[in-house]
């Protein structure tokens, strides 16, 4: 289980994209994490996993609602991630009660001892794994009996437009890139509600829940718009695309995105986006 793709792609531009927008990403996406938290039975002495932790915004956050008695560890397979996700736990730690943790580690592999946590729970951060069976059997080894797993993920692009706007937007400029197959990693690896009941149930978890769970994402309320597209540019599939296309074709491309994002803009609300997500829970 190497995931060697992810591994690289997320030691390069895509992690250093989101370390350098995390403020913006977190303002965004920081609501669907918090719903997931809210699933978890946080209670004094906890052990957590935060998998695919990122910058560690959440890994932050899940510490604040611990006691002084539980431990959070994050891991995550980018470094660049991880050391934002560090020089923040320095500024806040005063604020923390819970200690907190980061691991550079492929979360797919099994890095921890067996029932080593009460709980598992992840933001966006385990749609990536080349053998997704494998790796929640991992992750289900390192679960106390009884433990509980908490999971957010993406449904179909079609429902999300904060992917597919700006993707459309520049396909109209950009040849199209090879499609993906369904299910491969990737933000949509697990868009599929029966590939998650599958995969969770062969990897032997118990009392699978797949719910949707409907939000309306904004950002940069007060952000003039033309400085808000510079970052949106920035991050997401259509930014990928259109950095790796043909240099004459860059700036046509850029406008096309830049005039379909004004349809999800309005002064003194920023970008907002109807979103769609599973929220997943399962126990060992």
């Amino acid at each position: 289980m190497s995931n060697t793709l992810q591994k690289e792609m997320w030691n390069g531009r895509a992690g250093e994209s989101w370390v350098r927008h995390n403020s913006l990403l977190e303002q965004l996406l920081a609501e669907p994490g918090r719903e997931c938290m809210n699933l978890l039975p946080l209670t004094p002495a906890m052990q957590i996993l935060d998998v695919g932790c990122g910058c560690g915004n959440q890994t932050l956050e899940l510490a604040a609602r611990l006691d002084a008695s539980s431990t959070v560890i994050g891991v995550d397979i980018s470094e660049p991630m991880l050391g934002l996700a560090r020089e923040l736990k320095a500024a806040n730690d005063n604020a923390l009660s819970a200690e907190v943790q980061f691991a550079l580690g492929d979360a797919s592999e099994p890095l921890f001892d067996e029932a080593s946590f009460d709980a598992i729970y992840s933001r966006f951060g385990v749609m990536f794994f080349e053998e997704p069976v494998a790796a929640f059997s991992a992750l289900r080894n390192s679960l106390k009996p009884g433990g509980k797993l908490g999971f957010v993920c993406w449904r179909k692009p079609k429902l999300n437009p904060f992917f597919n706007a700006p993707m459309e937007a520049a396909l109209t400029v950009l040849p199209a890139p090879a499609p993906s197959s369904p299910g491969a990693p990737g933000p949509f690896g697990l868009a599929d509600d029966n590939v998650i009941h599958t995969t969770l149930r062969l990897a032997g978890f118990k009392d699978v829940s797949v719910a949707p769970l409907n939000l309306t994402l904004s950002v940069g309320a007060e952000t003039p718009f033309d400085a808000l597209f510079e970052e949106l540019i920035q991050i997401g599939p259509a930014a990928a695309l259109i950095a790796q296309s043909d240099p004459s074709l860059k700036e046509k491309a850029r406008e096309a995105v830049y005039n379909r994002l004004t349809d999800f803009y309005a002064s003194g609300q920023g970008v907002s986006f109807d979103a769609n997500f599973w929220l997943v829970t399962a126990r060992n």
